[in-house]
Formats: C-alpha cells, sequence, structure tokens
C-alpha cells in the first residue's frame, strides 16, 4: 500500500470511526470497545476505495494531513451527534413522563453506559433501539455514511453556518418530536394532579401527599402500558426521521 493510499484509508477510519462513537446504541458504553473498533475498521475497508476515489489530490505534508484529520473529526461528530440528537427524543420522552409519574428521584445509574435516567426513560430508549435495528435503521446509517464520501469527500471543510443550522435543526427536531410522544401521557398526569387538587378541596381530610404518588405512579404505569404500541410505532418514526435526516446532512441541506 503506498503512503497515499494508507493516507487515505486513515483518514476515513477517523470519519467512519467519529461517526459510530457519537451514535446512540454503538458510542455509549453497552458496546465493548473492541468491537466498535473492530466494526469501524471493517466499514473502514470497505468504504476505502469509494473515499480515495472521491479524495482531492492532496499534498501529504504533516500539517496538512493534520488538518484534514481535523476535518473528518469535525465532519463525524457533526453527522453523529446530530443523528443521536434525533434519536434521543424517545429517552427525552420517558424523562418527562417518569418525572410527571413523581420518579423524579427514581434515578438509576446504568452500570454499562454509566448515564443516569429514570426507569421510564432507559425503557423508552431501549424500545428506540430494538424498533430501530427491526426497521433496518442500521441500513440507512451505511448508506448515509456511503454517500458521505461521496458528496463530502475527504478533507472537505464545513462551514460554521451549516453547522450552526444542522445543530440547531436536530435540536429542533429532537425536542419537538419527544414533546410530541410524551403530550399524551403528560396529560394524563396533569388530570389525575388536578383530579387530587379538586379532591383537596372538597374533602380536606384526605391526605393528598400518601393518596396522590402511588396514584400518579400507578395511573403512569396503565397509561405506559396502553401506550407501548404507539411507543412501538414512534419509535419506528424517529429512527426514519434519523435517517432522513444523516441524508440531509450528507446532501448539504
Amino acid at each position: 500500500m503506498e503512503l497515499g493510499e494508507l493516507m487515505g484509508f486513515v483518514l476515513v477510519l477517523v470519519r467512519v470511526a467519529t461517526v459510530l462513537a457519537f451514535l446512540p446504541f454503538l458510542g455509549e458504553g453497552t458496546v465493548p470497545a473492541a468491537v466498535k473498533a473492530l466494526a469501524a475498521v471493517v466499514m473502514s475497508l470497505a468504504l476505502a476505495p469509494l473515499g480515495s476515489a472521491a479524495a482531492p489530490v492532496l499534498a501529504w505534508q504533516p500539517l496538512q494531513f493534520l488538518l484534514y484529520v481535523a476535518a473528518e473529526v469535525l465532519f463525524g461528530a457533526l453527522l453523529g451527534f446530530s443523528a443521536l440528537l434525533v434519536f434521543k427524543a424517545l429517552r427525552i420522552a420517558g424523562e418527562m413522563v417518569g418525572q410527571q409519574m413523581g420518579m423524579a428521584l427514581a434515578v438509576v445509574a446504568d452500570p454499562l453506559s454509566g448515564v443516569e435516567a429514570t426507569p421510564i426513560g432507559n425503557f423508552c430508549e431501549t424500545v428506540g433501539v430494538l424498533v430501530f435495528f427491526v426497521v433496518r435503521g442500521h441500513h440507512w446509517m451505511l448508506r448515509a455514511l456511503h454517500e458521505s464520501f461521496v458528496r463530502w469527500p475527504l478533507g472537505a471543510f464545513l462551514a460554521p453556518e451549516f453547522i450552526k443550522g444542522v445543530s440547531v435543526s436536530a435540536a429542533a427536531r429532537g425536542f419537538g418530536m419527544a414533546f410530541q410522544l410524551a403530550a399524551p401521557l403528560l396529560l394524563l398526569g396533569f388530570t389525575v394532579s388536578l383530579v387530587m387538587a379538586i379532591m383537596a378541596r372538597l374533602v380536606p381530610e384526605v391526605n393528598v401527599l400518601i393518596v396522590g404518588f402511588p396514584l400518579r405512579i400507578g395511573v403512569g404505569f396503565l397509561g405506559l402500558t396502553l401506550f407501548v404500541p404507539v411507543l412501538v410505532n414512534y419509535g419506528g418514526e424517529v429512527a426514519r426521521m434519523m435517517g432522513r435526516f444523516m441524508a440531509g446532512v450528507v446532501g448539504g441541506g
């Protein structure tokens, strides 16, 4: 392998590894580091010919090569982190529902990922991960990586306006989808709180705190159980939105 081909492969590996490091379920601690490294190398070997073909004529000077590496890290981080923001809508929705149910203090630390979250948030994100693979979201991710080497050659620098626009758009979509998903259960929790407030005014003898907490949790779990089919369907929509968003970033829009 010549020096130019080796440097091209290194740049491809940097882009792929950076994207994988930020993606959900792959960039977190649930996947062993050796598995992630092997996946990055295998994918880079498959994409190296395309990346080398799309690469401009580069003068492999040390300083220039470091600049190209920085550009690949920036592009990979933008693509992976933007997709992560969209996908995290499920966890954000679960966190809002968990707080509405009165489980804000029931924060547990996942020993695998090290992330502190409520059980409801972990449940919603786990459902989203399973649905992501069921609807073949990983195929969309690979397709987006493939197209990125066509539309964004190795060493291409991103404009600050493009980075800002993509980040703001990803955050807006993620929070918007999270609120849409959590809205029915939030409304249910608000209704329970409203009923307990009326009972406190009509029957002052009733201890609202003692009755209200288990009632809110019980109604919340009942609503979440009935809401699981909707959560699964919405998880598929989040996965599709993540794929479309990655394609939009790669396409420059």
